[in-house]
């Protein structure tokens, strides 16, 4: 067995069980036999198992959310500040963040951490939107679409492509920016191609269904 690890690579292998197997997976056992430690290896650590259950959360906190927060946050213009919160997105541990989603729903400390997370990210992506809408209120309400398309997709089961996950979100802001804008910060495969809102050209039903047109010129 490996006799020396890192304090973060409990962390790193919890998050992997959990990807995996849940949160009930999340054992001592389990965590030292991923890591081929002992259990004295662990408390080399930690005194205990609910020591590094909190130190685990403040990590994942810290590592998924306030640092990748602070990092856009660096980022002068707010339409690349958009695209790193879209890519810090999509490069979160969907489904280990799944997994302590429902940990949270029969654990208080848990749900103290994941209500927490949910706060800081609805709360950065508000700022960023803020100048594009025209009231708090609204910019709040769009923080909320956001963070709700990735709780749905992380809710998923099967888990999809990470893809679809960056398509909703390219979806939203194609709604918000201006069409130049939000063709420079994506692919334009990330876009439907029916996005009135953002400038691109919309379908009318009345004139696009070739039998009612067909209707019109015969009548």
């Amino acid at each position: 067995m490996a006799t020396t690890v890192r304090r973060e690579d409990y962390f790193d292998a919890a998050l992997a069980i959990l990807a995996t197997n849940d949160h009930a997976g999340l054992k001592q056992a389990r965590l030292c036999s991923h890591l081929e430690v002992t259990t004295g290896s662990f408390y080399n650590y930690f005194e205990s198992w609910a020591q590094f259950k909190t130190e685990f959360l403040q990590h994942w906190l810290e590592s998924q959310t306030l640092q990748l927060a602070a990092a856009a946050r660096l980022e002068g213009s707010m339409t690349r500040r958009l695209r790193l919160l879209v890519e810090f997105a999509c490069s979160l541990p969907h489904s280990a963040e799944s997994a302590i989603r429902g940990w949270s729903h029969s654990d208080s400390g848990v749900h103290e951490v994941q209500s927490e997370v949910d706060d800081l990210r609805y709360a950065v992506v508000a700022e960023a939107v803020a100048q594009y809408l025209g009231s708090r209120d609204q910019a709040e309400r769009f923080a909320r679409l956001a963070l709700y398309t990735l709780v749905g997709y992380q809710q998923t089961v099967p888990l999809q492509d990470v893809s679809s996950l960056r398509w909703s979100l390219a979806y939203l802001l194609g709604t918000l920016l201006p069409a130049e804008e939000a063709a420079g910060l994506f692919p334009p495969d990330s876009f439907p191609p029916n996005i009135g809102t953002s400038g691109f050209e919309v379908s009318n039903p009345e004139t696009s269904n070739p039998e009612a047109s067909d209707s019109e010129a015969s009548a």
